[in-house]
């Protein structure tokens, strides 16, 4: 069997000393080097086939080049696309990634937290699943958290201007003739939606008009986002069958949207014509419903990218860090589900 060639072997090669010569193959910045000494020591390596020893690099360097994602739905189609974001800017630095997923499972992601101390990942970006996610575990390991959640505002947050895409779909609606319009939320978001029955109050007074309660419609809390779609469905179902009148329905995902159009066909109601209906995040299966999903879309790709960019900087530069909380602008995207009244 051949034997790997060596830094010692490098060295010989191109006439260095050997501490140069880890300098150039080990990526070490400490000390300077020449360009055309690089570019000797780098042709040198190629000549003889010298492969770098990234585990034994990075365990010189106390890094593993790991970090982790953690999810609380790996079935939500919101993820794929930002963790697609994370995982491209995180290739550009070097870095491999380690998904987690926690199904809303206050004790699974605890112990999410503690198989990334087990690992010694160098950083993680984590989608919180309760506002009482507890992250003492992780100690000094950086993380990143996506949410736009005040409940988290002593850390780095980034996420998307969920309210403010909201009441832009609720004046696309309002300016379309819809006055009777149906909050629906719940499904697999544990998280407090609280703020969006608040914030469809607040929108309704401003037009000098009251939200009536009856019409927030909540659906049971699912574990995946097809066991959220059904309870939905059934959500949606029930209240059609109350006889209360609406001519549109804000759901606050694209699941619950669509599994309100499923309740309105089966109930016979036509959609856009008799009903509007708008979701929000922008997944893919709201392009490919009947009629196509009106959406409030998110920024999935560049929210991970940026995730992953800060959980860079926050790695490099641990000392006199400052904290970031960054809002994205979200954008709506009309489709066939909306129409006048």
């Amino acid at each position: 069997m051949m034997k790997k060639a060596t830094i010692l072997d490098v060295a010989k090669a191109c006439g260095l000393s050997q501490a140069t010569v880890a300098r150039v193959l080990n990526l070490q910045t400490d000390i300077q080097v020449k360009e055309n000494t690089r570019n000797k020591v780098l042709i040198a390596a190629e000549n003889i086939g010298y492969k770098r020893n990234t585990v034994a690099a990075n365990f010189r360097q106390q890094k593993t080049k790991n970090i982790a994602i953690s999810i609380a739905d790996i079935t939500n189609p919101f993820f794929p696309e930002l963790i697609k974001g994370v995982q491209t800017k995180m290739r550009d630095y070097g870095y491999s990634i380690v998904q987690l997923n926690n199904e809303w499972n206050k004790k699974l992601e605890q112990e999410n937290f503690n198989y990334m101390m087990q690992t010694r990942v160098d950083g993680a970006i984590i989608s919180p699943a309760h506002q009482e996610t507890n992250f003492e575990i992780l100690g000094n390991t950086p993380f990143i958290l996506l949410t736009n959640s005040n409940h988290f505002s002593a850390y780095d947050t980034i996420g998307n201007d969920s309210k403010g895409g909201m009441i832009m779909a609720l004046e696309k609606l309002f300016e379309l003739g819809h006055r009777k319009i149906a909050l629906l939320t719940g499904g697999s978001m544990i998280k407090d939606s609280s703020w969006r029955l608040e914030a469809i109050k607040e929108f309704y007074f401003k037009k000098n008009m009251s939200f009536p309660e009856d019409l927030n419609i909540k659906c049971d809390i699912g574990e995946s986002s097809l066991a959220s779609f059904s309870k939905a469905r059934s959500s949606v179902r029930n209240f059609f069958a109350s006889g209360k009148p609406i001519t549109a329905i804000f759901a606050s995902n694209d699941i619950l949207a669509i599994a309100a159009l499923h309740a309105a066909n089966e109930k016979g109601i036509g959609v856009p014509k008799e009903l509007s209906v708008v979701g929000m995040d922008g997944i893919l299966l709201g392009e490919i419903t009947y009629p196509t999903l009106t959406t409030v879309e998110k920024n999935r790709s560049e929210i991970g990218s940026l995730a992953a960019e800060i959980l860079i900087q926050k790695i490099n530069k641990p000392f006199k860090w400052q904290t970031k909380k960054i809002i994205l602008p979200c954008k709506l995207v009309e489709r066939g589900s909306t129409g006048p009244i």
